[in-house]
């Protein structure tokens, strides 16, 4: 067998010691003084390579003036009519989604589902929203739930859970579920006092 072939055996760990050190010594290290030259030498090309920027950027906004300068009044005002067409355009756009996100609400609202689910809803008439909005309603199941269900109060209730007193009630009721040894000593406490 070869001397070389020997030498990158895959299996033999002395082997592998011996590629890491030829590695190593293949590596070439360089000083910070080296490391700053060249550096300095890359951002000199590079700077070279746009140093004309500037100069170029004036040299166009000169032509864009001359340019200006030269067209007719009726150039200038068919650049205007261009750009307030483009605006035009992009404000239809905008109403026109407007629009849609209005229909999206007016349907969830007719169909008691969440205003939430509005970008979940597809469409652009009513009649399609209207049937998208039922077909999600269907596939979540919000059809036969009442408002109020799980934990919501019901819909007719005088109970508003936010109402600090009852919001105290509850939290207060919460902590003494969670806390077994402190609901003990408030009972204690509350039967010798009373």
């Amino acid at each position: 067998m070869d001397d070389d072939a020997k030498n990158t055996n895959p299996g033999n760990p002395a082997d592998a010691g011996q590629g890491n050190q030829d590695q190593q010594a293949d590596k070439k290290t360089f000083t910070q003084e080296e490391l700053d030259r060249i550096i300095q030498e890359r951002l000199a090309r590079e700077r070279e390579k746009y140093k004309d920027y500037a100069d170029l950027k004036k040299a166009a906004e000169e032509l864009k003036k001359l340019k200006e300068s030269q067209m007719s009044e009726a150039e200038k005002l068919q650049a205007k009519i261009a750009e307030y067409e483009r605006r035009l355009l992009e404000k239809e756009r905008e109403a026109a989604e407007a629009r849609v996100e209005t229909l999206k609400m007016k349907v969830l609202d007719e169909m008691g589902l969440p205003k939430a689910w509005a970008g979940r809803i597809f469409g652009t008439t009513e009649d399609e929203i209207r049937k998208d909005a039922d077909e999600l309603k269907k596939l979540l199941g919000a059809a036969g739930k009442p408002l109020g269900a799980g934990t919501n109060p019901p819909a007719k209730s005088d109970v508003n859970p936010w109402k600090k007193e009852t919001f105290n009630l509850t939290m207060q009721a919460k902590i003494l579920r969670e806390n077994p040894a402190l609901a003990a000593r408030l009972k204690a406490e509350a039967g010798a006092g009373g």
